[in-house]
């Protein structure tokens, strides 16, 4: 079993850089039919064609790969997360449940399986527990992971202040992440707390080297506190950071047509008739 999971990391890797896919399937059908680490390659070939939504596939090579490897850990990750693309969380859970191998609970992306399917069961306490547990055991929990547990806190009794005090955590481990950010922005708000939300983009805006973004949610955020002429001067801000540049990729041209859509409404205008962001 050791040998199948270091073989299946050093595949994963050698195949992550062939970005087509039919290739990739090609070259796992001529190793299949070579008797080339077979339930490596039905493994490898089943997370494929869970990207591709191809979920009878998968099934497939998922039942052939268990019967090679009985009990394999990576066998039941991989059952877990397609039960849950299926829309099966009970399925998921039972993937996880029945799998034998330890090295199942030493996976870090397993607990978030087991949180996400117990989200989507509306078990929202048990899937706090479960992630508060992996994140303590994470010194490295990426922001996304304080985001899905503010999501579920915004369920429980901890509420949207909850939420908040989730997605603070993960920005004192990741100073500056944008997702985390963009969630405090919103959920303050919501709760109109909008000098909290000023507070915080004018922490982070003198860290960025490029503070457009920021500065266009500031004016934002200005707006929707009634202070009109503040907003125009921090979208026209923006809007010159980003036309200073040589060139702008997709997500900055949108932003920067938005900037355009707010500098161009009446100061005091309501916010309601204002570019949506």
């Amino acid at each position: 079993m050791r040998r199948f999971a270091v073989v299946l990391f050093v595949l994963s890797a050698r195949l992550a850089a062939a970005h087509d896919d039919d290739v990739t399937l090609r070259r796992l059908d001529a190793a299949l039919e070579r008797g080339d680490h077979p339930a490596t390659r039905l493994l490898l070939r089943a997370e494929i064609e869970r990207a591709e939504r191809r979920w009878s596939a998968a099934e497939a090579d998922l039942a052939r790969a268990a019967g090679l490897a009985p009990g394999s850990a990576a066998v039941a990750r991989c059952r877990a997360a397609l039960a849950l693309d299926r829309g099966r969380p009970g399925d998921a859970l039972r993937a996880l449940d029945a799998c034998p191998d330890r090295k199942l609970g030493a996976d870090p992306r397993v607990p978030w399986l087991r949180a996400a399917a117990l989200s989507r069961l509306a078990r929202w306490d048990d899937a706090a527990s479960v992630m508060d547990a992996a994140i303590a055991r994470d010194p490295r929990a990426s922001a996304e992971r304080y985001l899905a547990r503010a999501a579920v806190a915004e369920h429980r009794r901890e509420g949207v202040p909850g939420a908040i005090a989730e997605l603070e955590r993960g920005l004192a481990r990741w100073p500056g992440a944008w997702n985390l950010v963009s969630r405090l922005l919103d959920l303050d708000l919501r709760l109109r707390r909008y000098d909290d939300a000023l507070a915080r983009l004018d922490l982070l805006i003198p860290r960025e080297q490029r503070p457009e973004r920021l500065l266009a949610r500031r004016g934002d955020v200005l707006a929707l506190a009634g202070r009109g002429l503040e907003a125009h001067e921090a979208w026209t801000d923006a809007l010159a950071g980003l036309e200073g540049r040589p060139g702008m990729d997709a997500a900055e041209r949108e932003i920067a047509r938005r900037l355009h859509a707010s500098l161009a409404t009446p100061i005091g205008a309501p916010p309601a008739e204002r570019g949506t962001r």
